[in-house]
């Protein structure tokens, strides 16, 4: 079982008007780089609470602050609409099926509560089309 890759469209609009969210960004400023297996990566930035946008060409030259990484087997289970235990939020996941949330482990804690949403969020266009 593999990850569907998500519709970074999709994932950009509800980012963009999810109010709980727009909440947990204010004053956050971070590029936050997630890795599907090997199956898509993209980075979302995100600029004093603002959403610069999500973009779809990640480089090893790219820098992140925060790095939300696991394989297409542990995002398949993150990203069912009911997940098993401890697949349900990053930090579960880390702790006990080596899903690995890196970077500014400071920043990651202070603003946990946006980071834990994008989750959320990830699952609810989980199963948008994927555009080309």
């Amino acid at each position: 079982m593999t990850a569907v890759p998500l519709n970074l469209a999709s994932l950009q609009s509800e980012l963009g008007r999810d109010p709980e969210f727009l909440l947990h960004t204010r004053h956050f400023t971070a590029r936050i780089k997630v890795v599907i297996g090997e199956r898509q990566s993209f980075l979302i930035e995100v600029r004093e609470g603002d959403l610069v946008g999500v973009d779809s060409v990640v480089t090893p030259f790219d820098s992140y602050d925060i790095q939300l990484a696991g394989t297409g087997e542990q995002w398949a289970l993150m990203l069912e609409p009911e997940p098993p235990a401890f697949y349900q939020d990053f930090y579960p996941a880390m702790v006990h099926h080596g899903f690995r949330v890196e970077g500014d482990m400071e920043m990651i804690m202070a603003f946990y509560p946006a980071i834990r949403r994008l989750g959320d969020l990830f699952r609810a266009v989980a199963g948008s089309e994927v555009s080309a």
